[in-house]
């Protein structure tokens, strides 16, 4: 299974990595369209036909479980996030900037920016926490390795983007990756202890958020 799982990933990034490289889509197609294409296709069918795990295998048995708790928790450490990407905006800009969110703003408008926002957090969730750390920690029962190996590819997978989309210089080259893998090792814990993949989801979608405060 852990070399299927390698396999698996190289695929997807090799795919990603191309993509990123020859095309230069609205963010609406990447999110809505090539992401679940490229993410979640080939994760679903290893998990449903090939492992045949069903949506327990993904974090997915039961989403609407305990929605309530995860909505309350979410909100708490989306906060938590928000903080942090105002920090980082107020040291990039000597003082709170909202033009990066104001910029988003007049693309496509607040709703259409919170629809890509989530649908970005659950292609990538799917992927990262669903299928890699879930596999990793079922693999090893080590969880602290199963978060450090499946963060390491889950950053690796933003590569392409930082350098064909972000184009990230000076304090945000160093602010995003570091976020990124805060937000990792956050929701592989939270996977684990919700056993849900419903939580991370919730954060990476504030985490999503935040993160316009500073690039």
């Amino acid at each position: 299974m852990k070399r299927r799982l390698f396999i698996l990933w190289f695929i997807i990034f090799l795919a990603w990595a191309l993509y990123r490289a020859n095309f230069f889509n609205p963010d609406w197609i990447d999110e809505f369209i090539v992401k679940p294409l490229i993410f979640v296709l080939p994760v679903l069918v290893v998990n449903f036909f090939v492992e045949r795990q069903g949506l327990v295998g993904l974090g997915l048995s039961a989403p609407f479980k305990n929605l309530l708790i995860d909505g309350y928790i979410g909100v708490v450490l989306g906060v938590l996030f928000a903080v942090e990407g105002m920090f980082a905006n107020l040291i990039k800009y000597g003082t709170f900037s909202f033009t990066p969110l104001l910029q988003f703003h007049l693309a496509g408008g607040v709703g259409l920016f919170l629809l890509i926002n989530i649908a970005t957090a659950v292609s990538e969730e799917i992927l990262a926490r669903g299928y890699l750390y879930n596999r990793l920690f079922t693999l090893s029962k080590q969880q602290f390795w199963a978060a450090l190996v499946s963060n390491l590819l889950f950053l690796i997978l933003h590569i392409p983007i930082i350098f064909s989309r972000l184009h990230l210089s000076g304090f945000s080259i160093i602010m995003y990756p570091a976020t990124i893998v805060i937000l990792g090792f956050t929701n592989c814990y939270l996977f684990t202890l919700r056993k849900s993949i419903v939580l991370p989801i919730l954060l990476h979608t504030f985490w999503n958020m935040t993160v316009a405060l500073y690039l």
